[in-house]
């Protein structure tokens, strides 16, 4: 039998609606994709989680912090394949509304983006690391999820 592909779900700054919509989806697939991966990271069901010697990542949301841009460096070092998932982290919208601010509204909002060490400008994965394979939608859709995850199965 070969061996099970280790897995890890990750949620940076966003509404988690794919991690939501994704657990719907496991309702009509897990079972049969248990036989195939060991889901070894994922906040909204798991209370053990690891991030090392992950075959595949997904990866949703936006890097808003350098907090979570060292999370995501770390994700992709200990990730054969990292996935976009969703539209947020496939380009920084809409969760990353923020960068089409005008300059009156940076004005108002700098006092926060500095309380909360953001990043000046909210980033898409791909501006920070090699990703692999993007999962559009907000939230994702069921069937391209499903085309693209067992793709990399």
């Amino acid at each position: 039998m070969p061996q099970k592909k280790r897995v890890g779900i990750f949620s940076l700054t966003c509404d988690e609606g794919c991690s939501i919509y994704l657990t719907e989806i496991f309702n009509h697939k897990l079972i049969e994709w248990l036989e195939k991966i060991e889901l070894v990271y994922f906040l909204s069901i798991k209370d053990r989680t690891e991030i090392k010697d992950l075959d595949i990542a997904l990866v949703e949301g936006v890097v808003t912090s350098e907090k979570d841009k060292e999370e995501l460096e770390e994700i992709r070092r200990n990730s054969k394949i990292l996935i976009a998932m969703g539209t947020c982290a496939m380009t920084s919208l809409p969760s990353g509304q923020r960068n089409n601010f005008d300059e009156e509204k940076q004005e108002e909002i700098k006092e926060h983006v500095g309380k909360y060490h953001f990043l000046p400008k909210a980033l898409a994965l791909k501006d920070v690391v090699q990703v692999d394979g993007e999962i559009p939608g907000c939230p994702i859709g069921e069937g391209i999820f499903i085309e693209c995850f067992e793709r990399y199965l």
